[in-house]
């Protein structure tokens, strides 16, 4: 019974040594970024999961018009790192490897298509790493130091491994008791001629009656304390679950991020009849503070090989083009909040292959985590093309992000 009790116990530190916290604060998909389909231009540097299923823009009919993309984080991926931990996960010591993301997405339009040309397929590849996170403020740092707590006081339950024998035959009366009927029973045997074994006997039995006595004392007592400890074990149980439940890493600071990939659009959605699409790269920089929300800023250059893409009635390129954006982008979520808010704008210019007037965009995310780690987003604005957007809106279809592989260990210790 009592190696059932210690595996349970074992069990229990294994998962409760564990945490979800919620990763998913700002989308990770610069592949989405490149073929037009990412509900944000302009995203926050933060935490990853290991692996994030986005579908963008969803209809209803998603065989013929929509877009999903996969990134992948590999760092989370390969086996035997000692730094995988959230306490490793608090500063930026680790933040390159940790946050650097592989991305993939895909973009099926029919031949109804109005930006991109229809009946194709395009396909992206990029990559994306935060040189700059930001650290985890007060809060999260107190929280993660009582999980720890916690956790290595339900350690030395199992490390005590004390039974109910040890405690009683520790207490000094029963060593005192057990000490001179030892002592007793070596005079009896050594009393060859038994003179006074019988008195000897006698005072052995006194104490046989005292040392019985005592331990029945002591039967209730170490029931108490071992109630007290199943109790206190049972509480902290559910003080570490209620900690982890609502677990999130909130960072403060300087934040950089660097972005970048290339695309492929597949004519008539065949494999042999592809091109390049674009390629680009970017990255965002940006301050999060503790109570003011986080502005960002964007710089990105984009090289766009001859292309019939652009769908402006006074712009025909007749060769390659490169366009730069500048954006900045404000983004605010109330403190333990499942809704986040922002709104950004971005400023194109055309640097070569074209003498195209600058345009802009503007777009109003609005998010809301349904569960932790699964977003829903609905995105509202002017497109660079000076088409209203509605990426999320109910008729149009949902954009929703999953992360997958979010459990941590809470410390290596």
């Amino acid at each position: 019974m009592k190696t059932i009790y210690v595996l349970l116990i074992l069990g229990s530190n294994f998962f409760l040594g564990q945490v979800s916290p919620e990763l998913l604060q700002a989308p990770a998909s610069p592949a989405s970024s490149l073929l037009g389909v990412a509900n944000s231009e302009i995203n926050r540097p933060t935490d990853v999961a290991t692996l994030m299923v986005g579908l963008q823009n969803l209809p209803f009919n998603f065989i013929e018009k929509g877009s999903f993309s996969v990134d992948v984080a590999p760092y989370w991926i390969s086996p035997n790192k000692s730094d995988k931990s959230i306490s490793e996960m608090l500063t930026n010591a680790h933040s390159i490897p940790q946050t650097f993301v592989v991305s993939f997405a895909v973009k099926n339009m029919d031949d109804n298509a109005e930006k991109m040309i229809g009946n194709s397929i395009y396909s992206a590849v990029g990559f994306k790493f935060s040189v700059l996170r930001g650290n985890a403020n007060n809060e999260t740092y107190t929280k993660h130091a009582l999980l720890k707590k916690l956790l290595t006081k339900n350690a030395k339950v199992i490390a005590k491994d004390v039974t109910d024998e040890d405690i009683i035959f520790n207490d000094e009366k029963v060593i005192d008791y057990k000490t001179k009927m030892e002592a007793i029973m070596k005079l009896i045997e050594s009393d060859r001629l038994k003179k006074n074994s019988e008195e000897l006997l006698q005072e052995y039995n006194n104490l046989l009656l005292k040392l019985n006595d005592r331990i029945g004392e002591l039967s209730p007592i170490v029931k108490k304390i071992r109630e007290k400890e199943s109790q206190e074990y049972v509480e902290s149980i559910a003080e570490i679950q209620a900690i982890q439940k609502n677990f999130k890493i909130v960072r403060e600071g300087l934040l950089l991020d660097i972005a970048g990939g290339t695309s492929l659009q597949f004519r008539e959605k065949q494999f042999n009849n592809s091109r390049v699409y674009n390629a680009g790269l970017w990255t965002v920089l940006g301050y999060a503070f503790e109570k003011s929300g986080t502005p960002l800023f964007l710089m990105r250059y984009m090289y766009n090989p001859k292309s019939d893409w652009m769908t402006v009635e006074d712009f025909k390129p007749n060769g390659n083009f490169s366009t730069f954006d500048a954006g900045v982008k404000y983004e605010y979520s109330p403190k333990d909040s499942k809704f986040t808010g922002s709104v950004e704008g971005l400023y194109r210019s055309f640097i070569s292959g074209s003498d195209l007037k600058p345009t802009w965009k503007c777009v109003l995310n609005l998010d809301y985590a349904i569960f932790n780690n699964q977003h829903l987003t609905l995105s509202l604005g002017k497109d660079f093309d000076n088409n209203i957007i509605k990426n999320g809106n109910v008729m149009a279809g949902l954009s929703f992000l999953s992360g997958i592989g979010t459990r941590r260990k809470i410390s290596d210790k």
